[in-house]
């Protein structure tokens, strides 16, 4: 190939390695939390500096894609790419060697992969990163401050929104969770019991919460309160969590297991409520505790 095409063919690489670290970062940012609670499961760090390391790798991620589609010190942004891609590699393998199975979550909660294709995508975008410090080398745009002013933008103010994402109102929009819908769009329809389908209050807890424990009580005594829509929970916990909670919390409700990428698409933040009607999904109710009894009476059949 003559020098302008392999040129070409790196900036090719830059931009799709730019969109690639884009739409991840766009992607975690809508669930920022569950990129720390996936952080936190390979076991490196506990969940308060999941929390911190989180919201800044998005940042991170969306800062380097801004750099290579902007071409801001592409040989320098690339390798440091690179460098994270071999790192996210190496985890991926440590997790393996751990028996992890679950999606590292690196293009957010909603995209599911096995371990054994994040490696093989991230060698994929490894290379992109190799074309480009090989054939681009010391090349700069024109407007190199311009550049330099659009990265350290995008960079904080990603930081800024990741920070805030778990309280924007945007559940509607990305989860599918939401009045009208029935229990089998939802694909729950043979995971809630029949009776519940009917007229059911249901709870989605995390039971390594601690505010679980406290749902289940204010769940308890709905389940005790003649008249009312029969409480059920659902949870993606483990089942070493599951029995645990049972004797911390004694629940008066049934307490389901579903798979977390089946409830995962339902919720952004727990607990998280909804009351069914009829196998239709009627109201919805945002923790951290459940709807009061008299709500729940009001609508009552």
């Amino acid at each position: 190939m003559t020098r302008p095409a392999l040129t070409w063919l790196g900036h090719a690489a830059r931009i799709a390695l730019g969109a690639v670290f884009l739409a991840a970062g766009a992607l975690k940012i809508v669930d920022v939390a569950e990129f720390a609670r996936q952080t936190a499961s390979y076991g490196l760090v506990g969940a308060r500096l999941a929390g911190i390391i989180a919201p800044a790798m998005i940042a991170c991620e969306i800062g380097l894609a801004v750099a290579l589609l902007a071409g801001y010190r592409v040989r320098a942004t690339a390798i440091v790419t690179g460098l994270l891609l071999i790192f996210f590699i190496a985890l991926e393998g440590w997790g393996i060697v751990q028996g992890r199975t679950e999606s590292c979550g690196c293009f957010g909660a909603y995209v599911q992969r096995t371990p054994q294709e994040v490696i093989m995508e991230d060698l994929l975008f490894t290379a992109l990163a190799v074309l480009v410090v090989v054939f681009l080398g010391a090349w700069e745009p024109r407007r190199r401050r311009l550049a330099a002013g659009a990265v350290t933008v995008a960079t904080v103010a990603t930081l800024g929104l990741a920070v805030a994402s778990p309280r924007l109102p945007i559940d509607p929009w990305v989860t599918s969770l939401a009045v009208g819908r029935t229990v089998e769009d939802l694909g729950l329809a043979g995971r809630i019991p029949a009776e519940a389908q009917a007229s059911g209050l249901v709870a989605i807890l995390d039971l390594a919460d601690p505010a679980s424990k406290d749902a289940a009580e204010a769940l308890n005594e709905l389940a005790a309160t003649p008249g009312l829509p029969k409480v059920v929970a659902l949870t993606p916990s483990s089942e070493e969590e599951h029995a645990a909670f049972l004797w911390q919390a004694y629940p008066a409700f049934d307490l389901l297991t579903a798979d977390r990428p089946l409830l995962k698409r339902l919720y952004r933040r727990l607990p998280l409520y909804f009351l069914i009607r009829s196998g239709r999904v009627e109201a919805i109710y945002p923790g951290p505790r459940p709807p009061a009894a008299d709500l729940l009476l009001s609508g009552a059949s």
